[in-house]
């Protein structure tokens, strides 16, 4: 039986530092303490709740829209929206943890405050002036009173970082986790600099130069126990902006991160040893040009140039299991390569943590060559001739992540993923690009890998490394939640209701999932046990589980069952929802 453990952490007393107004917040991929001048002042709390609660204030929930030619009188408040203005507001509004886009022909007379999102559009539509905070304000409904109720759950963070400078423009110091921890890395910490500055209206720049420090191994002469990153964006509009990025790093990069969230693998090789990710080293630089086309949808194309390399296998301490040995990380196909990635993310969720509608869909497509790629030793002929990817070497590789979130009852949602990636032209995938299906996610049901397309691998440089090698993946995943209210009222979009103090995780009740998974990976070509490149594999050759489970929060325990291969009864604890 597989567990991914669950977090169990603790905080010693800490002493305050000597800097007013000093809080802990969060950073979800980062884990620490994170001392920094809150974004949310007391006193904008306070206005808001009070702005709220006003008997003379009109309060809505969910998406918004003032449609253009029309007129709203009074003072209004929505709370998780998003809310879209074209007509005439005459009066202030209030968005509590949802963004604001401002039409061209919007007109507010009073102030606009924007709490837990962003604005976008003409701000000089606003009359009465204009204010956004991007961390969220935690509350409940306690009748149709909303009282602020600070969830201490996100203030667990194992980063620290002190804030110079208030309002438009400030700079910052930085001492944090910077990833996953790994077998190659053991805990990677990040320590720089970083600025946000504003050099005009509507104009902004941000910067971070951070050295990155490899704990698997204390410091000494070899290449990999130290990297970096630096990174500057000069970005250009509110609504339709255009944000142009340099950056240039030395990193320990995943093979396939699309499965397990970073923090759940992370804690599971720290804890018991077990990692489920590969890596390689990368070093180099990249040029990325965004475009907010719409307030939901981001294009994007990069430029990169990287030297990539073979990872080695460390030591790292962890907390069970230590005589065992740490799986072998497998080599690559060690080159320079320059990839064009054009990509592009749809966004109309109502809520990022907690969906209960809308879409979010992910693209990119990676079109990379090389000139002096070697390939790995031992790599069998059977999978890949690794004579073309000697001298001029090209290949396209896509990948897509498809997700709709439906609410089909007050308490009740039935959500849907697709995803299908790997190789679409070129010469054959190298190894670092190759995929493969199995374990925790996405098909809880099934061992490690199972669908790795690995079988004709037995050389030495790959011995019990549970190699990726299919040339595409193809995943169907489905689930339907139900709420288990612990307040005598809920509201499953926005975590409110009224019965408990704060608002933590485990006082908003938990979700009973049913759950069903199913997808293969497979070959392209017209050899034995290939596919030709237009064909997928038949229904009947896919891995299917189903599965129960209760996830509260984000904590969740699922059991989850085979159904077309023979494999145990499988438990897996997740520290975040399953998609």
């Amino acid at each position: 039986m597989r567990v991914v453990p669950v977090l169990c952490a603790a905080l010693a007393a800490l002493r305050p530092l000597v800097a007013q107004d000093t809080a802990i917040v969060i950073h979800p991929e980062s884990v620490g303490l994170h001392f920094t001048p809150p974004e949310l002042p007391g006193a904008v709390v306070s206005e808001a709740v009070r702005f709220y609660n006003a008997p003379t204030t009109t309060r809505l929930a969910g998406r918004v829209r003032i449609a253009a030619g029309s007129l709203w009188q009074g003072d209004v408040a929505i709370r998780n929206g998003p809310v879209m203005v074209g007509g005439r507001i005459v009066g202030s509004v209030l968005v509590l943890n949802g963004n604001a886009r401002l039409d061209s022909t919007a007109a507010i007379t009073g102030e606009l405050l924007v709490i837990g999102g962003t604005i976008q559009g003409a701000r000089d539509s606003v009359h009465g002036g204009v204010r956004a905070y991007t961390e969220p304000l935690p509350y409940r409904l306690v009748g149709d009173t909303l009282v602020h109720a600070p969830d201490l759950w996100r203030r667990l963070s194992l980063s620290a970082r002190y804030v110079f400078g208030r309002g438009e423009s400030r700079s910052s110091l930085v001492l944090a986790t910077g990833g996953t921890y790994n077998r190659v890395e053991g805990l990677p910490i990040v320590a720089g600099p970083s600025v946000d500055l504003t050099l005009g209206p509507r104009v902004r720049l941000r910067g971070s130069a951070a050295g990155v420090f490899r704990t698997a191994r204390s410091i000494n002469r070899e290449c990999c126990d130290l990297g970096y990153s630096v990174r500057a964006e000069i970005r250009v509009g509110d609504r339709r902006s255009v944000a142009l990025a340099l950056r240039a790093f030395d990193l320990v990069t995943p093979i396939e991160d699309w499965g397990l969230r970073a923090n759940e693998v992370g804690w599971e090789a720290f804890l018991v040893r077990r990692d489920y990710r590969d890596y390689y080293r990368n070093n180099g630089t990249a040029a990325r040009l965004t475009w907010q086309a719409e307030m939901p949808l981001t294009l994007a194309v990069e430029l990169r140039h990287e030297h990539q390399t073979s990872a080695i296998a460390r030591d790292p301490w962890s907390v069970s299991r230590t005589s065992l040995q740490w799986r072998p990380n497998p080599p690559i196909d060690v080159g320079n390569y320059v990839t064009i990635a054009p990509s592009l993310t749809l966004d109309t969720r109502n809520d990022r943590d907690q969906p209960s509608s809308g879409w979010l869909v992910r693209g990119t497509v990676d079109v990379s060559r090389s000139d002096d790629t070697r390939p790995a030793a031992g790599f069998p002929g059977t999978i890949r001739d690794s004579a073309a990817l000697l001298g001029a070497y090209h290949f396209t590789r896509a990948f897509f992540d498809v997700r709709r979130y439906n609410r089909i009852s007050a308490a009740g949602r039935l959500n849907f993923r697709l995803v299908l990636g790997g190789w679409v032209g070129g010469d054959p995938l190298p190894i670092h690009k190759r995929l493969s299906l199995g374990g925790p996610e996405p098909l809880p049901g099934y061992d490690f890998r199972q669908s790795a397309c690995n079988g004709a691998i037995s050389s030495t440089p790959f011995a019990g490394t549970s190699l990726a090698a299919c040339d595409r993946v193809i995943a169907v995943q489905m689930e339907y939640r139900g709420h288990v209210s612990l307040r005598t009222r809920y509201n499953t979009e926005g975590g409110e209701g009224e019965g408990f103090g704060y608002v933590t995780r485990f006082l908003r009740g938990p979700d009973f999932v049913v759950f069903g998974d199913a997808g293969q990976g497979w070959m392209v070509g017209t050899g034995p046990g290939r596919l030709t490149s237009g064909r997928l594999p038949h229904l009947d050759s896919w891995l299917a589980d189903l599965g129960l489970g209760v996830d509260w929060g984000g904590f969740g325990l699922y059991v989850a069952k085979a159904v077309t291969v023979g494999q145990p009864l499988r438990v897996t604890a997740r520290l975040e929802h399953r998609f």
